[in-house]
């Protein structure tokens, strides 16, 4: 096939996926103002936010509008929602007091079971988010509106964690159908679900509070950004987000659409697996890190769309703090090498997910010329996104590339998460780390967390555990006539705000 024909065949295929994604039969084309017509990015494979789609960004990008928190949080502080008080009996107790007279959209009075049998699911489910519980003893309800959380050594996690934990009825848990048409205490219920194709929310009759604006959301899967974009402006959508750097730009540019560009809890970082030489040598890690022009990348490969980093994680998330930054300096580069023992340089490699994230390949290819020009040749390794996590795991690589998101907007989300020694995902380990990840994790205090945690971040920052490069920014782009989109720093958008001209 010349390159002609493949760029037919390519076009050809965008379209009727395109098409095919627009015609799911009973809402085709949809265009009332009572309709929200969103086209997200990756696949909503499961709207089971218990089990193995706990962390997954498409699920709770829906669920987080049907099934709603004990707490919530809002401009950086943790608010309460489902619950109305909290408080510590004792240091290995949370207690927490639930509104009277919230109802799930069946018309079934919100309870402590509820309560119980929801956090109960996620532990049970040992998906991504169950590690978070590991420290739960036992979920008592005194009475039908008090729930405590007794763990086995001091949590101080708690609250954040319970943000990311969206409340069913405990009746409905039991029906292995529920998630096929899940309800919640939310603003929506959802009405229709198509595993990879289509979502459609309804208003919850039942909700508390003012209706959303908008009676029906409609999520429909469009894979391709051209797709997406040619949709918006054809009018077939109303909003998207994820756009890629390239294409923002061209966007802007647009009569009909508006660009929404916002920071989020999400950044790329590069590891070293610190068990494999030469990287068992921080003069090396260090060494990587000062060959490369960061601001540079940014101008070149993120205008716009990213920011350098100023820590291992965001600014904008509980427990973190500004650190040092590693200047752009080729000869320290070389000087460090040389003290290590590498005066020429080595050879290594780095892997990514071809499904990763925005600018991915390009990011890699330019920091691999980046270390060239110190003496440090580096072989590029794209994988599919399968092979790369199974090599992840297994700690099967030299050095990855990747994007991580701090979702619950917690430090201990990632640091504790993924630097612990025993966690053992890049072959560090620092026992000075673990006491002071530990000693967070534990401390109710949340005033002293926040100064254990930016402490823990100066330690992997230093010993450049790994390169922490960019910040990144999420474009989301809907049709003028779309009012009250509200950013998320989660990067994944709400909707029970917006409404239609």
């Amino acid at each position: 096939m010349n390159h002609v024909s493949r760029d037919i065949f390519r076009r050809t295929i965008r379209g009727l996926a395109l098409a095919a994604a627009l015609a799911m039969p009973s809402v085709a084309l949809a265009q009332s103002a009572d309709v929200l017509r969103i086209a997200n990015p990756v696949a909503v494979t499961s709207l089971d936010s218990f089990g193995a789609q706990s962390a997954d960004q498409p699920t709770i990008s829906v669920m987080q509008q049907v099934l709603e928190p004990l707490v919530i949080r809002k401009d950086g502080q943790l608010q309460p929602l489902l619950a109305a008080s909290w408080e510590n009996p004792d240091e290995l107790t949370w207690r927490f007091h639930l509104n009277e007279g919230i109802t799930f959209a069946d018309g079934s009075p919100l309870t402590s079971a509820d309560v119980k049998a929801s956090l109960q699911r996620l532990i049970d489910g040992k998906g991504p988010l169950s590690g978070l519980w590991g420290a739960v003893e036992a979920i008592e309800t005194p009475d039908d509106l008090t729930v405590d959380i007794k763990t086995n050594t001091r949590l101080g996690t708690v609250l954040s964690n319970l943000s990311m934990l969206g409340i069913a009825p405990a009746a409905a848990l039991e029906d292995p159908n529920f998630f096929n048409a899940p309800f919640g205490t939310g603003p929506y219920r959802v009405a229709e679900f198509t595993p990879s194709q289509f979502v459609a929310l309804e208003r919850n009759p039942e909700y508390r509070g003012e209706p959303a604006p908008t009676a029906r959301l409609e999520y429909r899967y469009i894979p391709e950004v051209s797709g997406r974009i040619t949709a918006l402006e054809n009018n077939e959508i109303d909003v998207t987000w994820g756009l890629p750097p390239d294409q923002v730009a061209q966007v802007r540019d647009s009569q009909s659409l508006t660009v929404e560009s916002f920071p989020t809890f999400g950044n790329y970082y590069m590891w070293y697996n610190s068990s494999r030489e030469p990287f068992t040598d921080v003069r090396v890690r260090q060494a990587m890190w000062h060959a490369i022009d960061m601001e540079e990348i940014k101008t070149f490969l993120f205008d716009g769309t990213a920011e350098v980093a100023k820590g291992p994680i965001p600014q904008d998330i509980f427990g973190a703090a500004e650190q040092t930054p590693y200047a752009y300096d080729p000869e320290k580069a070389r000087q460090l090498l040389a003290e290590a023992g590498y005066p020429n340089g080595f050879t290594t490699t780095m892997m990514w997910s071809s499904m990763c994230c925005t600018n991915i390949r390009e990011f890699a290819e330019t920091l691999i010329s980046y270390w060239a020009a110190v003496g440090i040749q580096v072989t590029p390794q794209e994988l599919e996104r399968a092979t790369w996590l199974e090599n992840l795991l297994a700690l099967n690589w030299d050095s990855t590339l990747a994007e991580g998101n701090t979702i619950t907007g917690d430090a201990d989300f990632t640091l504790a998460r993924l630097y612990l020694s025993t966690a053992n995902r890049m072959g560090y380990a620092n026992p000075e780390l673990d006491e002071l990840l530990l000693a967070a994790r534990a401390e109710i205090d949340q005033d002293k967390r926040a100064e254990l945690y930016a402490e823990a971040g100066k330690i992997i920052w230093d010993d450049a555990v790994g390169i922490f490069p960019l910040d990144m920014m999420m474009h989301a782009v809907y049709r003028n006539e779309v009012t009250g989109f509200v950013p998320t720093p989660t990067g994944m958008p709400r909707f029970d705000t917006v409404s239609k001209q």
